[in-house]
């Protein structure tokens, strides 16, 4: 085992985050079957993307961690809005992937000797040059997010600028950002609150701000889960010239065109697919706002009211609790044409003939698995680079409208 090679993969175990980086663990164990893979992530979110049953299935050379999601100690962790729950995990995040990767050097017996992360752990930097072993990171969302954080100073420029030191106004929100290259099509508004909030002191804001200037000097390469051609070419050259590596490997939780449905309705436990079935082609809104967006109880009982009016055939895919804002009695007076439920195989929903329209938040992962299944979108934009993908959905790629 000395000539082995040993990479330690630390995810972000939020959103869509962990997805892709697994995707990409598992097409490298494959291509690589003489290099030992070690996947560090929380226990909830293994969980979800390595069940139990599946991991005796996984490539010989990956093993799976747990680390710390920094609420074992909190009896109220439940209870916490989705951000606490982000802080908390990266103020334990440094000293619990710290401690894993020891177990997994222990377990392999080969020391790491490459670090693999998600490019919001900006703190594997630091324990990569300790290591004295190469980092390289996932961006996950798309190349002109990346853009906007690596180019902060600049956009609070702008902003200094616009507001000529006091308040911004709602014309400077629609200021261009033309200034940096491949952004003219993006505006003040379109940014994420942390890029432009310099008062947000939370762990996160801090990340975002700080990783656009730790990743260009810091990281070994930057791999891009985007293709190149979906993206402006000035945006793509100016990336290239500000990192060591810039490597794009397409979307990594899609493929194209995308696999056929599955036969059995055996995996589709809440009956999705079996419900398309029966409907007209291109004829049913399927509605998902992802796993974190939230959108008010007056949009989700408007949006309800909206489909019952127009008896618009729809799958609406809606957390549990969210259900109570809905117009009471809706479910019965739309099961007709309605089906509401707590989960949804997203990806074969968008592929199925039958879904027409999506009503989207947006997030990046989502986006792409619209356009395997051909699917037009309703964007409903919430934080993040939410409202960068709707701005390119609409003005530049023209398949759907905000």
């Amino acid at each position: 085992m000395s000539s082995e090679k040993h990479v330690a993969v630390l995810a972000f175990p939020f959103g869509s985050h962990p997805w892709p980086l697994a995707n990409l663990l598992l097409k490298l164990a494959t291509a690589a079957s003489d290099v030992r893979f070690s996947f560090l992530n929380t226990a909830k979110s293994n969980g979800v993307i390595f069940p139990l049953p599946s991991r005796a299935e996984l490539p010989s050379n990956v093993r799976i961690y747990d680390v710390s999601d920094g609420l074992q100690d909190d009896c109220q962790g439940a209870a916490k809005h989705p951000r606490e729950h982000v802080d908390l995990f990266l103020k334990a995040a440094p000293e619990s992937f710290g401690a894993a990767v020891d177990v997994a050097e222990q377990d392999v017996r080969k020391k790491v000797s490459c670090l693999l992360t998600d490019a919001f752990l900006i703190f594997a930097g630091e324990m990569a040059e300790k290591m004295q072993v190469p980092w390289v990171t996932l961006w996950v969302p798309a190349p002109y997010s990346l853009a906007a954080h690596v180019y902060t100073d600049v956009i609070r420029e702008l902003l200094r600028e616009s507001s000529g030191g006091g308040t911004s106004t709602d014309d400077d929100d629609d200021k261009s950002l033309g200034v940096i290259p491949g952004l003219s099509m993006m505006r003040i508004s379109d940014l994420p609150n942390e890029i432009i909030d310099d008062q947000d002191t939370s762990r996160v804001a801090c990340l975002l701000r700080e990783m656009g200037r730790v990743l260009p000097g810091g990281a070994t390469a930057v791999v891009m889960n985007s293709y190149v051609e979906v993206n402006p070419t000035p945006l793509i050259a100016d990336l290239k010239s500000k990192f060591k590596m810039l490597l794009q490997v397409g979307c990594l939780t899609v493929s194209f065109p995308p696999p056929p449905l599955p036969s059995s309705s055996s995996s589709d436990t809440t009956g999705c697919l079996t419900w398309l079935d029966a409907r007209d082609p291109r004829s049913v809104a399927y509605i998902c706002f992802g796993t974190v967006a939230m959108p008010s109880p007056s949009e989700v009982s408007a949006l309800g009211e909206a489909l019952e009016s127009t008896k618009t055939p729809f799958l609406w895919s809606i957390k549990e609790h969210m259900m109570a804002y809905l117009p009471k009695g809706l479910q019965e007076r739309t099961r007709a044409y309605g089906k509401f439920v707590p989960w949804a195989p997203q990806g074969q929903v968008l592929s199925h003939p039958a879904c027409g329209v999506y009503v989207t938040h947006c997030g990046y992962n989502s986006v792409f698995e619209s356009v395997a299944g051909g699917v037009p979108m309703v964007c409903k934009p919430f934080w993040a680079d939410n409202m960068m993908n709707g701005r390119m959905i609409e003005e530049v790629w023209g398949i759907g409208v905000k």
